[in-house]
């Protein structure tokens, strides 16, 4: 076999070459273009004919270079950062590093350990898209919240009463309105037709009831502010609003597609069968577990990868349970909103969670422990393609005598 380590950079990249007698085979530089990764290959090809007696380790899963690597038919292997500090110390214990020792000490985790890691597995082309249209999604709707937070804020400063106008400040006809009328002062001036008449532009319902209600608004007391902090005040909130008119609309723009996308995916009925995963949600959690039914040996590993599962240290009579940090962060994210999302919509999932919280666990500390429990229902459904049935997997727990002290709740499902 052969084993190659890429410490990969942005410019360029080091490779270190090794086989199974530990013997450095080559070591040298590449750029980051695609004339650096075909001399790769062609040095890699002059070791091994044979794609499947070469093995490359990096310490990412993503980027062109790891694209490029998986296109050309060979195996990749991404090693956690920590893991590969680690391993450092096996070598050098003084905090020697450089990115030379660090691409032989990738090559040598493979040589050595690399039943101990997980190889890359590609999924689809179209879960993919859906990987990265929903995390991109994700990004947007952070950026809206900055600036929407932002918007309340400045509001708050100068133009408190725009707040108790509109039910919220994401939509077209409350940041036009802010626009039209960006103070106090320029709100007074419009008569009742001319709110009735912007209201009418954006069809809003109630025109007249809506038009009557600001114009009584205004005639209650308001804060006095000095007409120089409302000018500069109303700049920034006319600068947040055109940020979020240009924004929003992309926002919908990428939720579209993504509904386009998983009206085509072949397990969209597994995962909109789950209560409470609407389409965003459901898209998420496709794209986080991938079609690829080989990437996770059991439940367990899932549990891990989603960050769900408790860490256990044990020594002697010392025993800890703690919070797992190491995981992937957006496959958390993705099952705490869906176990939050499902407390609503599941009679399993709301009891749940009421015995976290009464055994004297804080919301998220439950809410995490809710996501671990879906885990275990919800990878036998995507391993053997099934979509959810409440019933059914009431009548399988309660039989099992997994519930415990509140089986009690779920009497009427009894066999």
């Amino acid at each position: 076999m052969i084993y190659v380590g890429i410490d990969w950079a942005d410019e360029s990249h080091k490779i270190f070459i090794t086989d199974d007698s530990a013997q450095c085979l080559d070591s040298f530089s590449i750029e980051h273009s695609h004339s650096g990764i075909e001399k790769l290959f062609e040095r890699v090809r002059h070791l091994a004919k044979d794609q499947k007696q070469v093995l490359f380790a990096l310490e990412t899963s993503k980027g062109l270079l790891v694209s490029s690597i998986l296109d050309a038919g060979y195996t990749v292997y991404a090693i956690n950062p920590k893991s590969v500090d680690r391993y450092r110390d096996r070598y050098k214990v003084s905090g020697y590093k450089t990115d030379d020792f660090d691409a032989m000490v990738l090559a040598n985790i493979l040589r050595t350990d690399r039943y101990n890691h997980r190889k890359i597995l590609p999924d689809s082309p179209i879960t993919t898209e859906l990987k990265i249209l929903t995390r991109e999604y994700s990004q947007l709707v952070r950026i809206e919240t900055i600036f929407i937070n932002q918007l309340t804020s400045c509001l708050k400063d100068y133009y408190p009463v725009a707040l108790d106008l509109f039910c919220k400040l994401d939509q077209p006809v409350t940041l036009d309105f802010l626009q039209t009328f960006p103070t106090v002062e320029h709100l007074k001036k419009a008569s009742v037709q001319k709110l009735c008449k912007f209201l009418s532009k954006h069809h809003y319902p109630g025109v007249v009831e809506k038009a009557n209600e600001i114009y009584q608004k205004l005639k209650e007391p308001q804060f006095q502010v000095d007409s120089f902090i409302a000018t500069a005040k109303s700049q920034f909130m006319i600068t947040l609003v055109k940020q979020l008119q240009l924004l929003l609309p992309q926002v919908q723009s990428f939720k579209k597609k993504i509904e386009q996308l998983l009206d085509q995916h072949p397990d969209k009925e597994i995962f909109n069968s789950l209560p409470g995963a609407g389409v965003i949600l459901s898209a998420k959690m496709i794209s986080e577990f991938g079609d690829n039914r080989q990437r996770y040996k059991n439940v367990s590993s899932v549990q891990a990868e989603a960050g769900t599962a408790p860490v256990t240290e044990s020594s002697g009579n010392c025993k800890f349970v703690h919070f797992r940090k190491s995981c992937r962060k957006s496959f958390r994210d993705t099952m705490h909103q869906f176990a939050f999302c499902s407390i609503k919509e599941s009679s399993w999932a709301y009891e749940r969670y009421r015995h976290y919280i009464s055994s004297g666990k804080k919301h998220s500390h439950a809410i995490r422990c809710l996501a671990n429990a879906w885990l275990e229902i919800i990878s036998p459904m995507w391993k053997n393609h099934t979509p959810y049935s409440e019933q059914r997997h009431l009548l399988k727990y309660l039989k099992e005598q997994k519930y415990g002290d509140y089986r009690q709740n779920f009497n009427y499902l009894a066999p």
